[in-house]
């Protein structure tokens, strides 16, 4: 739990603070409300993904901004909440983060090597890898321990208490791995999906995938020495189902223009799921936190606020966005890149 004195300073950030392309009110609110939307970090290269933890803000940025010389790769940064200073977790080098997850001790993220011929020509050059570091490290960290190598970049990560997994369409595959780099040796478990799996989500005992190119929903158990695949569920024709994430009940995922909602099961399911929003332009990132889910949409340059159960109307809490992409929230705000633009944001509701 953050302290009162922490919360105290988080609100009088968001009072004193500017807004982002000036305050936005809500309609249909009787008392409209103006909505803080602060610029905590500027100058960024194309940001890419974020996460929180209780403490901090991550994000990737997938180029150079001119801190870091001629080194060809993008960069892995922090900021404590409520402080305005940028830390780089890694020093510079020509590896580009791509995706990025936490737990309470590491950090776990995708990348792909600048520095190294493009392509897979050559299977012994591990051009893609996934990298872990503790949280306590001295930073600019110069060393974080590879858990896995190869070519196929995994686009999207989850981790459970033992594992992390990555959703690699340009290999076809499912991997994953120990989070201990210890037990690894360096390849992995990969799970040949015979399309191009976009999202990935865990609960422990499953791992949950998204194929765009088969238009399905599938879930697996990693446990198993030889698992299966099982169909979820199978999309219209033409969907493309992408970002997944999910809570204790459901799981929620990204098609090509808007958010679905599905009981999770181990089972094929037999009804069509949920649609909780339509008419998106290009859905680019899904974050889940509570009642909500928080939606960016980045051609259109909005982020939605969705309610789970459609018990209250979906509302945009940001509009006049620049490429808004990967998104996160927590009991602290909600927070997303504006990948165009080079911009960290937090929305706090007071």
């Amino acid at each position: 739990m953050r302290s009162s004195a922490t919360t105290a300073v988080t609100l009088a950030l968001a009072a004193l603070a500017p807004c982002l392309h000036g305050c936005g009110e809500i309609a249909g609110i009787e008392d409209r409300e103006v909505i803080p939307l602060i610029v905590i970090a500027a100058n960024q290269t194309q940001p890419h993904a974020i996460a929180l933890d209780e403490e901090a803000v991550y994000w990737t940025n997938l180029g150079n901004d001119g801190t870091r010389g001629d080194h060809t790769g993008g960069s892995l940064r922090k900021q404590i909440k409520d402080e305005r200073e940028i830390i780089d977790l890694l020093a510079p080098s020509g590896e580009a983060p791509y995706a990025l997850a936490l737990d309470a001790t590491h950090i776990y993220w995708s990348l792909t090597d600048n520095d190294l011929p493009r392509g897979c020509a050559d299977t012994n050059i591990e051009r893609d890898k996934l990298r872990r570091l503790s949280k306590q490290e001295p930073f600019p960290a110069t060393y974080a321990p590879s858990l896995w190598g190869g070519c196929g970049k995994a686009e999207t990560i989850a981790v459970d208490a033992t594992r992390v997994y990555g959703a690699r369409p340009t290999a076809d595959r499912v991997t994953w791995v120990p989070k201990e780099d210890e037990d690894s040796d360096g390849k992995g478990v990969s799970l040949e999906t015979n399309g191009d799996p976009t999202g990935v989500a865990t609960d422990g005992a499953r791992v949950y995938w998204t194929d765009s190119a088969l238009g399905r929903l599938a879930v697996t158990d990693p446990s198993e020495a030889d698992p299966d695949t099982i169909t979820v569920h199978v999309e219209r024709a033409g969907a493309q189902p992408g970002l997944l994430v999910m809570d204790d009940v459901n799981l929620y995922w990204l098609t090509e223009d808007s958010v679905l909602r599905s009981p999770r099961s181990p089972s094929p399911a037999t009804a069509e799921p949920v649609v909780l929003r339509g008419g998106l332009a290009r859905p680019a990132g899904i974050a889940a936190h509570g009642e909500y889910l928080y939606v960016t949409d980045a051609e259109e340059g909005v982020v939605y606020q969705i309610h789970k159960d459609q018990k209250v109307p979906t509302r945009a809490i940001a509009e006049g966005q620049d490429g808004p992409t990967g998104i996160a929230a927590d009991d602290t705000g909600v927070y997303w890149v504006n990948k165009t633009s080079g911009e960290v944001v937090r929305f706090f509701e007071g």
